[in-house]
């Protein structure tokens, strides 16, 4: 069921993720925009009416939506945040069903960000013994975990569920200069990724000192305000000088 609810709307801003070696895009991370005030307010106001999966749902059709508008046919890969308990919801499987319709021949590869929050961090042992992660990779949908190293996510979920991307917190970023400890947190994790099946993704870079310490430590990925702010995806696609 769309999800309505008078005088609120919702709509997306793009960030781009690119290729540290060269700054190529990877994909786009869809970032949702409220005139209820705050993302997490909206979600929650949803959460608490039951209708969290409806608007978990219509918010990555509507990013998918315009994506394949915007760029069509273009190979690129879209990164949608989704909650665990839409995952494990009784419909899903109908919606999963539509989803890949959707993205046939838009040349999107559809990452699915699933979100930390703490209220659900007792739906993270579910998605395993009901066979929702290979579900995703059956369908050719990927699997990103967010904010790593800041919210729910343990190092055992990165071991058990092997997402095909760990996007490392902001906060292992700022002041990563300065940050002995930092530094080693993250060549930690790239040195996992190197050896294994995820791809790290360092979020929140924003000067060119931190983009150059993580290019030297073999970071692959990153994303933030050095590369280019959220913004609508035409803007973006058109007026940014990096894509």
């Amino acid at each position: 069921m769309p999800y309505e609810k008078a005088g609120c709307s919702f709509s997306h801003v793009y960030q781009p993720i690119v290729y540290m070696e060269n700054r190529e895009i990877l994909g786009f991370e869809a970032l949702i925009r409220s005139n209820a005030g705050h993302p997490e307010q909206l979600f929650e106001t949803a959460r608490r009416e039951d209708r969290l999966f409806d608007l978990d749902t219509q918010s990555v059709l509507q990013a998918v939506g315009q994506c394949s508008q915007v760029i069509p046919g273009q190979k690129n890969q879209l990164f949608v945040n989704i909650y665990p308990s839409t995952l494990l919801h009784h419909e899903f499987h109908a919606f999963l069903n539509e989803l890949v319709l959707r993205r046939a021949g838009t040349g999107l590869d559809i990452v699915f960000e699933i979100n930390e929050a703490i209220e659900e961090f007792d739906r993270w042992t579910e998605l395993l013994d009901r066979g929702i992660v290979n579900l995703l990779h059956k369908k050719a949908i990927l699997i990103a975990f967010d904010d790593v190293g800041e919210g729910a996510i343990s190092l055992k979920q990165l071991v058990d569920f092997e997402p095909d991307y760990i996007k490392l917190s902001k906060y292992f970023t700022y002041g990563l200069e300065h940050s002995k400890g930092k530094q080693r947190m993250i060549r930690m994790l790239t040195e996992f990724c190197s050896g294994g099946s995820s791809e790290l993704i360092v979020e929140g870079i924003e000067n060119e000192r931190q983009y150059e310490i993580l290019e030297q430590m073999g970071v692959v990925y990153g994303q933030g305000y050095l590369f280019a702010k959220p913004q609508p995806l035409e803007e973006l696609m058109f007026v940014n000088p990096i894509l």
